[in-house]
């Protein structure tokens, strides 16, 4: 019968060539008209099959899902395999088997039958083909063999199934053509007549079993019995005898006998004996598979154990709390992290909601948090890092930062993975350090950042609502003769007194700063400048009523003012702090004690002039190539060596002699002519770099009036080019003053200066002009400790505390921190033990031109800088 419409079953389509009606094909048929039929109700199965087979050659596959597909088909065409699972919906594998053995179908009731077997047990699948009539079986995980097997099965005439050889030794021919008769169709049987016959036989064959008379010619059953055992302990062997007492009985099994047989014995005794015999080796080596098995899972079962006991123990080892929360964000698992952090058990604190350890007064922050984390739960939004406030069992207050993410456990309801981490010390720390950066911490007055931004916006306020404020700028006069004489000891008390002196001074809207040193500024909130001349009065008066007295004797301090109006002059905080400088100028100029109001005509001052004539020596000593450069080593304490070297500018004069920066800067700087002096730098210092190439790395200082120089960048790139140094080997200085007066500004250049390749550097950081808030947003790769911090370490504690949480803190923001003004090895030692990354000071190498600290460099080593 030929099928030639195709049957689609589970969207696969039957092979619709016709079909051979008849038995196996034969040997020389092409293997491409071979017909095979695959029944598998995984179609995932069915493909790897088919395409096995497709792949050798086997074109005319006929793929069903069901039994009863199968069976439709075998009914009215003939095939030349069949491939059936075991397990298939309808109709298993091994009853299919018996009605294609029956021969009521179609096909051939010797068609040969392969079973794949996705899971089976190798001894018992073979038990069971054999008594169902299959031919082969292949694991779904043993596939590649598969095209070999249908290729023997289809290449020879394998339908006849092979019988087990039985070997009977019997010299008796009644009871020899009995066992013929009666076990002639379930086995293929060969007789020996005598012992030693018998032997020879079963050497030959080894039949699977072996009927044995004890009583035989020439060698005895027992003696048989015994030589076979000794050659293969698993041969079946069942005894036959006439004369059989139970002592005997006992030994012949005890020598390996299966069974045994009295003589003489029903025909139906006879098949059940010799059935139980062929079987034993089977039951014996499934047992054994099984044993296998067991073992096996039980290996598995104790590694699985073992490593989620390992990996359960690594969680409880870890010092930050994991936590997993459900939809509810209710706790469902805590590590022993937990019971350290919070003191509460875990027991007590599963099932709990989050919400319930928070700090009533932070449930503003945990309803935002809150709406972040269920953002994440239900649209697997990426949710950051948070910090909240929890109260642990004792009532105290907890900072921990919290890290969350979406479960990946496989749960049905989403849950959430969160990493709690202590963070109350660093919390601290950074209020600590925010009130530093907007105090002063030697006298507790506002310090000069926050004497900027105010100006900025008192400035802001003049040009928008048409308001007149006031700036006083303070200077003690005769405070260097208390410092030289009596020490900066006793000058810092000075000045603590003074500061709480003017301070009762001040109005409640007014901003009262410590701009460094002994100046001091107040910024007067919507004054005239009648009212500002009376308090700068009021100041003046009570800064000469002080006197300070000290080894018997009494120095009375007094003080200069120069005071400005912030009104709509000028849109630019900067005019207004230096109008005051100006006038304060004026004012110390005039003879000191005075208070002097800016006026525009102010030309008198020696300073100004001095300034004004300075500024003009380095113009010329640009023009005329008198820039130098000295290097200073900066030591890498955790490497032992030198790192790189800070380039710092000298000029010399026309007569010869050397300027050094604090004698010419702030000239240049009130002039605005500092843009010129750091093109000249950057130019000198990258030729120096590339002609004394093992310097490796320096750091270049910029000004603050750099950032404002829209063409430094492309002149900064015109000149690595033209020198071919490396980025990467040029490390830019900024002061964090001027860092921070122009943030935006400030970020902007370092991003471009990162983005060619350069690091960057914030110097003289903690003199009180910023902080670790603004710090986070600058993107500087190292941060220099200012010296006053530095250069009295050994000897102020509160100087050591400070130094060791700014280190904490920089270097948990991923930032190297640099000491300057190390002066002596004391310094040094304590700042080994601070965990400094760098070190920079006359105890580690002087500023020197570059020949000079080059050939000092191989001195720079660790042992030399400790000693």
């Amino acid at each position: 019968m030929l099928g030639l419409e195709p049957v689609y079953v589970r969207g696969l389509c039957v092979s619709s060539k016709p079909a051979i009606t008849g038995g196996l094909a034969s040997t020389d048929e092409s293997v491409s008209e071979r017909h095979i039929l695959i029944l598998n109700n995984d179609s995932s199965a069915l493909e790897l099959i088919s395409n096995r087979l497709k792949d050798a050659g086997y074109d005319r596959l006929t793929l069903v899902s069901t039994a009863a597909n199968a069976l439709a088909l075998l009914r009215h065409e003939s095939v030349d395999l069949l491939i059936v699972d075991v397990d298939t919906q309808d109709l298993d594998g091994w009853r299919l088997s018996r009605l294609v053995r029956s021969g009521i179908l179609k096909c051939p009731s010797n068609l040969p039958i392969i079973i794949v077997a996705r899971t089976w047990c190798e001894r018992i699948a073979e038990v069971t083909a054999r008594e169902y009539g299959i031919n082969r079986l292949v694991p779904l995980e043993h596939l590649d063999m598969l095209p070999k097997v249908v290729e023997q099965l289809m290449g020879h005439n394998s339908g006849e199934l092979p019988r087990p050889r039985l070997l009977v030794v019997e010299d008796q021919p009644d009871t020899s053509d009995l066992i013929q008769r009666v076990l002639a169709i379930p086995f293929d049987i060969e007789v020996a007549a005598d012992g030693l016959d018998g032997l020879e036989a079963w050497k030959r064959g080894r039949h699977d079993l072996v009927l044995l008379d004890v009583m035989l010619p020439r060698l005895s059953g027992r003696d048989i019995l015994i030589e076979i055992q000794r050659i293969d302990p698993q041969q079946p062997i069942v005894i036959m005898t006439a004369h059989t007492t139970v002592e005997q009985a006992e030994e012949l099994m005890l020598l390996g006998a299966v069974d045994f047989l009295p003589k003489p014995f029903r025909a139906e005794q006879l098949r059940k004996v010799c059935d139980i015999a062929i079987h034993r080796e089977d039951f014996l080596v499934s047992n054994e598979q099984f044993a296998l098995r067991v073992q096996s899972l039980q290996e598995r079962e104790r590694a699985y154990r073992q490593l989620y006991q390992s990996h359960h123990q690594l969680l409880d080892d870890l010092q930050t709390v994991v936590m997993e929360l459900d939809d509810q964000l209710a706790i469902q698992f805590l590590n022993r992290a937990w019971e350290h952090m919070m003191g509460f058990a875990i027991g007590e604190s599963l099932g709990r909601n989050l919400d319930e350890f928070i700090v009533s007064d932070q449930r503003a922050q945990w309803t935002l948090a809150r709406e972040r984390m269920r953002r994440t739960l239900l649209d697997h939004e990426p949710c950051a890092d948070l910090e909240l406030c929890l109260r642990d069992s004792r009532g105290h207050r907890l900072w921990a930062q919290f890290k969350v993410s979406l479960s990946s456990t496989g749960e049905s309801q989403p849950r959430l993975t969160i990493c709690l981490d202590n963070v109350t010390e660093q919390r601290a720390a950074q209020e600590q350090l925010k009130y530093l950066a907007m105090h002063d911490s030697l006298t507790g007055l506002n310090n000069r950042h926050f004497f900027e931004t105010s100006l900025k916006q008192l400035t802001a306020d003049a040009l928008r609502n048409h308001r007149q404020h006031g700036l006083v700028y303070i200077d003690l006069d005769h405070f260097k003769v208390i410092n030289d004489s009596f020490g900066h000891q006793k000058g810092d008390e000075v000045l603590r007194e003074v500061a709480h002196l003017l301070r009762r001074r001040i109005r409640r809207p007014d901003i009262f700063c410590r701009l460094g040193g002994d100046e001091f500024a107040v910024l007067l909130h919507d004054v005239s400048q009648q009212q500002a001349e009376e308090f700068a009065r009021d100041i003046q008066q009570l800064a000469s009523e002080f006197n300070f007295q000290s080894q018997g004797q009494r120095i009375n301090l007094g003080c200069s003012i120069g005071l400005t109006l912030i009104n709509n002059s000028t849109e630019r905080a900067e005019e207004h702090l230096m109008r005051a400088d100006i006038a304060l100028y004026v004012a110390k100029g005039r003879g000191r004690n005075l208070i002097h109001v800016y006026d525009p005509e102010d030309s008198e001052s020696d300073d100004l002039r001095n300034r004004l004539n300075i500024s003009r020596q380095v113009r010329e000593a640009i023009n005329e190539n008198r820039i130098l450069l000295h290097f200073q080593p900066i030591f890498d304490v955790n490497a032992g060596q030198v790192a790189y070297y800070e380039a710092l500018v000298r000029v010399r004069t026309r007569e010869g002699t050397l300027l050094a920066p604090g004698q010419f800067i702030p000239a240049m700087e009130s002039s605005g002519d500092m843009h010129l002096l750091d093109r000249r730098i950057i130019q000198l210092a990258l030729h120096t770099l590339k002609s004394y190439p093992s310097l490796v790395h320096i750091a270049i200082n910029l000004s603050a009036q750099a950032f404002k120089d829209e063409s430094l960048l492309p002149a900064i790139v015109d000149t690595l080019k033209e020198t071919g140094i490396t980025p990467e080997r040029v490390t830019f200085e900024l002061t964090e003053s001027a860092s921070l007066f122009n943030l935006r500004t400030t970020q902007r250049v370092i991003t471009e200066l990162h983005q060619l390749g350069c690091s960057f550097s914030v110097d003289d950081f903690g003199s009180g002009f910023s902080s670790f808030a603004y710090l986070k947003d600058l993107p500087a790769d190292y941060i220099k400790l200012d010296g006053s911090f530095i250069q009295n370490l050994h000897q102020d504690p509160v100087d050591q505390t400070l130094v060791r949480s700014m280190i904490q803190v920089i270097q948990a923001l991923g930032k190297k921190a640099v000491a300057e003004y190390v002066e002596n090895a004391e310094i040094l030692s304590l700042l080994k033990t601070m965990g400094i990354d760098f070190v920079q000071g006359y105890h580690i190498g002087h500023p020197l031109p570059v020949e000079q600290v080059l050939a000092l460099h191989p001195r720079l080593n660790d042992s030399q800088v400790s000693s």
